[in-house]
């Protein structure tokens, strides 16, 4: 058997110092779930400092004002949403109107269901996150806020405690260091070429007020990203009217030639919001832990295909029972029928000739959804299963995380997506007005793409061969990278080998040369007699804590960036996520003070916590 030493205890946590490297979601409720258990920490952390590259605390990225923009909405109503001191809907109908008004919400009285501006879900994360630092302060614990303070670097040092040093060059040390930051771009905007290497912060790409872009714009992506350069661009070019209750876009008059080009590798758009029976995550909705954990082989795996059969085609079957696609649900009867059968199946049933035709068709089907509260179970169920999945995947064998990473991830970001209706209705009406358009095909920028005034793309498309592009502005929505062990953000933790690369081992002894060709050779890691695969971002152990060279965890350093880990746990759920890593982190820190053992240590234990705090 291939063993990768893992899971050793280390000493006991010390609370006594607490760094927090980044304020936005993440970070909020890491504090919301310290301050659940205050009656445990009081006594137990001395101190707590956070240090955020902004100079505001408490927004995130994708919120602050600084970044985004009025006219962008959030993917996420307020029942979506993990509840903080209070909740979102609670919190916007405590505001003003011309507050409200400022956010872009004309629309009353505020619905828990709607979707709001993401300026305005980001001032309400503001406003918790100093509710939440005052109620700590007063129990005792020092908290220090540090803005406008990048961490550049962190050191482990010999007695285990972390330097970390901001871009103030400021040294400062900690007893345990929580690496809760957001997105990060680091790759450089060429502005002579008219290259942008992400939207953000928004402002960036917008035109000169009273000035327009009378040309075609490319965008690289169609993902929500995306959406909010297109919302954002569109109406700096024009106006939305309401004709007959059906959204029409207006293209100013100088603007006559302005038009926007989605690249998209599959040629395909987010499908639209839905109406949820139960809008909050949890992990054992569909099944009990011993469920899951009986399917754990001898040699430590969760096989996908067990998986499947024995906990989601019971539940996808009475869920397509209840949307009467009974034509799936025959299928799903068959005992051959497989996962990628079910892929390959539903992704046929969501292709359209032409993404824009196919969005105002799904629009009928998504508007009856949300405004008759009619659940589509069938997606709900499957995004369920695959959040539980998410959990456990450490478990999962080479061989399957590729079949995870390769067949099913593509599948959920574009079948199971969620684009709020009102984004949609943008993307019609400037479809409509034919100032918007999709292209499928690979996008690759040659060695030449940004020596001139105009960026070069060529596009590789399947069938028909390649094709040159220019823009005279081409904007990169294709988001974040994963972070691999190379660029991860503190080098001198790399160099004296505190944390190491994620892997995880084959179930079969022998790696056929298929597999091999298919794979990058890169990806194959060879130790002796074993061979691993390496997956994306760094190792971590159940309870988030960092895993050094020699396999042992690290008690005074986590990571719960999704960029980092996603390797292991590829699947975040958007702000749930945010909160359910959190939860886990805080409640393994619980369960050491408390019980004196890391519920990490043991797959009983921690999955005992997955069933204890329903709502992951």
């Amino acid at each position: 058997m291939c063993i990768y030493l893992k899971h050793k205890h280390l000493i006991m946590i010390d609370l006594s110092n607490i760094a927090i490297i980044g304020s936005g979601p993440t970070s909020l409720y890491l504090l919301q779930n310290i301050w659940t258990h205050i009656d445990v920490f009081k006594n137990k952390i001395g101190k707590i400092s956070i240090f955020e590259k902004d100079k505001i605390l408490g927004f995130g990225m994708p919120y602050n004002p600084s970044n985004t923009d009025v006219f962008n909405m959030a993917n996420i109503s307020s029942e979506e949403i993990p509840k903080l001191q209070e909740s979102f809907g609670d919190w916007l109908r405590s505001q003003n109107r011309e507050l409200l008004t400022k956010f872009n919400i004309s629309e009353f009285s505020i619905d828990d269901s709607e979707v709001y501006s993401r300026i305005a879900l980001g001032y309400y994360f503001h406003e918790q996150f100093n509710q939440l630092l005052t109620a700590i302060k007063a129990t005792g614990i020092e908290v220090n806020e540090h803005g406008d303070a990048e961490v550049i670097d962190l050191l482990q040092k010999k007695n285990g405690r972390i330097l970390l040093t901001d871009s103030q060059h400021k040294k400062h040390t900690f007893s345990t260091v929580i690496i809760a930051s957001g997105h990060l771009w680091k790759e450089k905007d060429n502005l002579k070429a008219g290259y942008f290497a992400s939207p953000w912060p928004i402002s960036k790409i917008l035109p000169n007020e009273g000035t327009f872009y009378n040309f075609p714009v490319g965008i690289l992506g169609a993902s929500l990203s995306a959406f909010d350069v297109v919302t954002s661009l569109s109406h700096r070019h024009g106006e939305f009217v309401s004709v007959e209750n059906k959204l029409k876009f207006l293209k100013h008059k100088e603007a006559s030639n302005f038009k926007i080009v989605l690249h998209s590798a599959e040629g395909w758009l987010p499908h639209l919001q839905y109406e949820q029976q139960e809008p909050l995550r949890e992990i054992y909705r569909h099944f009990s832990r011993r469920q899951l954990l009986d399917l754990i082989g001898d040699e430590g795996f969760l096989r996908i295909e067990d998986f499947f059969e024995k906990l989601c085609r019971p539940s996808l079957i009475a869920a397509f029972t209840k949307d009467n696609l009974l034509d799936v649900v025959e299928k799903l009867q068959q005992e051959a029928f497989s996962f990628k059968d079910l892929v390959t199946l539903m992704s046929e049933k969501h292709e359209y000739v032409n993404s824009f035709e196919g969005m105002k068709a799904e629009m009928i089907t998504a508007k009856d959804s949300i405004n008759n509260k009619i659940p589509i179970y069938w997606m709900e169920t499957l995004d369920d299963l695959m959040y539980s999945l998410n959990y456990h995947s450490e478990l999962l064998p080479a061989e399957d995380h590729i079949f995870l990473h390769k067949e099913i991830m593509p599948f959920l970001m574009n079948v199971i997506a969620a684009l709020p209706l009102q984004s949609a209705e943008i993307f019609l009406a400037l479809y409509d007005a034919k100032c918007i358009a999709l292209k499928a095909g690979k996008v690759i920028f040659n060695d030449d793409s940004f020596e001139n005034d105009k960026i070069k793309i060529t596009v590789e498309f399947e069938k028909d061969g390649k094709k040159e592009m220019e823009y005279n502005l081409f904007i990169n929505c294709g988001g974040q990278k994963s972070v691999e062990l190379e660029n991860f953000p503190f080098q001198s933790l790399v160099k004296q080998g505190s944390i190491r690369r994620a892997t995880t081992n084959f179930a079969t002894s022998t790696i056929t040369d298929q597999l091999i060709k298919e794979l990058d050779a890169s990806k194959i890691m060879h130790d002796g007699d074993c061979t691993r695969l390496i997956l994306s971002g760094i190792d971590i152990d159940s309870s988030y804590r960092t895993i050094n060279e020699n396999g042992t965890p690290n008690n005074s350093l986590y990571d719960i960036n999704f960029t980092h880990t996603n390797g292991l746990r590829p699947y975040s759920y958007g702000l749930q996520a945010c909160n359910a890593t959190s939860l886990i982190l805080v409640e393994s820190w619980v369960s050491e003070i408390v019980e004196g053992e890391n519920i990490s240590n043991n797959i009983e234990n921690i999955t005992a916590l997955y069933e204890e705090n329903e709502e992951l």
